[in-house]
């Protein structure tokens, strides 16, 4: 079994994580690693992670590698999107049409499909949904964290509409979130409560092909914290020297530091509360007086060149921190290794007897809390959201309405000075966590439910699989190329039928995808494999009728519709096309007036206004009496390029076929190409040109005469 995970955003490599360097590298990252890692100990599986490849010099070269090898059978594999820079998830999405293209493109040079796909996150669920539909392989879905929650938590901070909009795109995430979730074949959560409340504002939300299975935790970095006085010999010198170190980094802060901690580990997020635990603790005198509050809340050199958010929450907590006057009772450290020292912060607050504390209000899922609980540090957390199941497999904490301070002080206070509920809870978090929370079952689980996924599969003719076995692509214009001799339509189409395995079927037009479909219905062709329409705009795949977004993505640099229309309104001669379905997104389409007289000079002035614009335009003319204006990377011989590229499939073996200049584009090396006897006279000077055929006969006829010329048929 060949599994591809996809994870787009964040910093993802094989060791050293940087958990809680940003937003968008936290528990999933650690997850998805994890999960590929304990998929690489299984006989028969091969798993490849999907990221982006990012060159920058804020980042580790780590990540400028193309594929990291993390055991025989799994890697990290890096690819292409939005440039080299590191930018967060929000700012991907105009990048993913790109994704898309260069990890079909991996998987044609690779010569090998996955046989699932599992998508982490909305970002990536766009990715697999757009795979799904080309190669016709099943995706899993995993939100981790979802769209619609943030929007209500957004909206409740009072940030505007703009904000969302610009900054967050959490619209355009949420339409993401539905297509990903109505798409899936299934979906996985790490909760009851992610299924049941988190995805219940989703339409497309279906129970019956919902999922949980809890996660792993890495047992053998998560060990009891007692293994110190036991003095195990797995524990090396760099786990007691990133103790020590972190016990000296502690000292700065701390009057007293043999006092039990209150540890807070977290982002520097304000869902997160930590001025709630500030405030708490420094009204309490009685826990200041059993407690030093321990609060590690991502890494830091300087808060001023922080993002505008976590600025905030840290010159919240410094500010707090100064009106309790908690100095030497109150350590903030800066800096700390995610995956060294974080183990050795949970057990060194347990080695003290103190409680791990999230004032979170609410948690999608609480890896913290499993962490904390597998070395035998109890906690308190809310309870709300997917603590919940924590709670109930393993009772190595206690939950509280996080709203009610006096009831989360009172709690912190008991489990602090009750040394008999602190004993039963650690050992219940040590021996339970393990039960429950471990890799290999969680594997074991996810495995079943891939299995079932790949049973109930519907065998469907996938496009890749078609593109890779076909000898040539017919593609040809509509109008009076494929139609104007019904008798010889009947006869291509027959023929086009009894060859469907050597020879691909595509058209090119200036029609709308929906008039083309409409016009081809009346004749007795078969569907075609790809549809290229609106005069190279838009294409189309005819199995699902999908759109490649790839494609729309690469011509839509610099195209700027509304200014060439305003600009072209001044011309007498153009009316702008009212029929429905004329004007696309990437298509302007004009008639010329019939008392026009000169077309050339019309077409020189219209040229040299356009080029006053910064922007790019593709002109085509066509019958001296439309005029279509296009992005300059749009045309039918330029997607017609393209699809050889994105397809990995040789460009010579496309035969184009037309009649007029506004097919003139599809007549380029290296393409083969058939020119009907009806054609348009200023088609006549490319006659020369060996890899183009000038039939002698009209429309289809001429088709057929031209795949005849060029030994397609026998």
């Amino acid at each position: 079994m060949y599994i591809a995970m996809i994870n787009i955003h964040g910093l993802v490599r094989n060791d050293n994580i940087e958990m809680g360097r940003d937003a968008d590298t936290g528990g999933q990252t650690r997850y998805v690693v994890d999960l590929v890692k304990e998929l690489s100990t299984r006989e028969n599986i091969e798993v490849d992670l999907f990221t982006r490849i990012i060159k920058d010099s804020r980042t580790d070269a780590d990540y400028r590698k193309s594929i990291e090898q993390v055991a025989e059978n799994a890697r990290i594999v890096r690819l292409p999107c939005g440039g080299n820079k590191y930018l967060r998830k929000e700012l991907l999405w105009p990048y993913l049409d790109e994704y898309v293209d260069n990890l079909i493109s991996y998987f044609r040079t690779q010569k090998k499909t996955p046989d699932i796909i599992h998508a982490h996150y909305a970002d990536a669920g766009y990715v697999a949904s757009q795979i799904s539909a080309y190669f016709q392989i099943p995706y899993i879905f995993t939100g981790h964290s979802m769209g619609r929650t943030k929007l209500e938590y957004l909206q409740s901070q009072g940030v505007s509409q703009e904000k969302l909009s610009q900054y967050y795109h959490i619209y355009t995430r949420i339409k993401q979130e539905e297509n990903a979730i109505k798409n899936a074949s299934m979906v996985i959560t790490s909760t009851n409560f992610e299924k049941e409340t988190l995805y219940e504002p989703y339409e497309s939300r279906d129970l019956s092909k919902m999922q949980v299975v809890p996660p792993g935790l890495d047992l053998d970095t998560f060990f009891p914290y007692y293994h110190y006085e036991i003095q195990d010999p797995s524990i090396t010198e760099e786990m007691k020297l990133a103790q020590y170190t972190m016990v000296k980094e502690l000292q700065r802060f701390l009057t007293n530091p043999d006092k039990p901690f209150i540890l807070a580990l977290c982002r520097p997020d304000a869902r997160k509360n930590i001025d709630l635990l500030i405030e708490i603790y420094g009204k309490s005198k009685e826990l200041q007086a059993v407690a030093n509050l321990v609060i590690v809340a991502g890494i830091r050199d300087d808060i001023t060149t922080m993002e505008e958010g976590e600025k905030q929450v840290l010159t919240d907590m410094l500010l707090l921190m100064d009106r309790y006057d908690l100095y030497g009772r109150m350590a903030i450290p800066k800096h700390h290794n995610p995956q060294r020292d974080v183990p050795e912060i949970y057990r060194l607050a347990a080695m003290k007897r103190g409680i791990f504390v999230s004032t979170a209000a609410l948690e999608n899922f609480g890896l913290t809390f499993i962490e904390a609980s597998a070395v035998g540090l109890p906690y308190v957390g809310t309870n709300k959201g997917g603590v919940c199941d924590i709670f109930e497999n393993c009772d190595s904490g206690v939950l509280v309405d996080i709203n009610n301070l006096k009831k989360v002080e009172n709690t912190l206070y008991s489990l602090l000075t009750d040394s008999e509920k602190w004993q039963h809870l650690s050992e219940n978090g040590v021996q339970r966590i393990r039960q429950v929370y471990n890799w290999k079952a969680h594997v074991d689980t996810y495995l079943k439910h891939v299995d079932s996924v790949l049973h109930n599969k519907t065998k469907r003719p996938a496009l890749a699989e078609r593109m890779g076995s076909i000898e040539n692509l017919l593609v040809c214009d509509i109008d009076n190329t494929l139609t104007g001799d019904r008798e010889a339509a009947d006869e291509l189409a027959k023929i086009l039928k009894v060859h469907n395995k050597q020879i691909g079927f595509a058209i090119a037009t200036g029609r709308s995808y929906e008039s083309a479909k409409a016009i081809l219905s009346e004749y007795s062709f078969p569907e075609p494999d790809i549809l290229i329409t609106a005069v190279g705009s838009e294409i189309y795949y005819g199995i699902k009728e999908t759109p490649d977004k790839g494609w729309s993505n690469y011509i839509r640099r610099r195209w700027r519709a509304e200014l060439i229309k305003k600009t072209l309104g001044e011309f007498w001669e153009l009316e702008l096309q009212k029929e429905v379905g004329t004007q696309r997104e990437y298509k302007i389409s004009y008639n010329i007036s019939k008392k026009c007289e000169d077309i050339p000079d019309l077409m020189q002035r219209i040229q040299e206004k356009l080029g006053e614009l910064k922007g790019k335009q593709h002109m085509v003319l066509s019958h001296d009496t439309y005029l279509d204006i296009l992005p300059y990377r749009a045309s039918k011989g330029d997607a017609a390029h393209y699809l050889a590229w994105k397809w990995g499939f040789d460009a010579s073996r496309i035969i184009t076929c037309g009649d007029s200049g506004n097919d003139r584009d599809m007549f380029t090396s290296p393409l083969r190409s058939i020119i009907v006897a009806n054609h348009e006279e200023s088609l006549n000077n490319i006659r020369k040109n060996k890899r183009i055929f000038f039939a002698t006969k009209n429309h289809a006829a001429g088709v057929l005469e031209g795949l005849y010329h060029f030994k397609v048929l026998s």
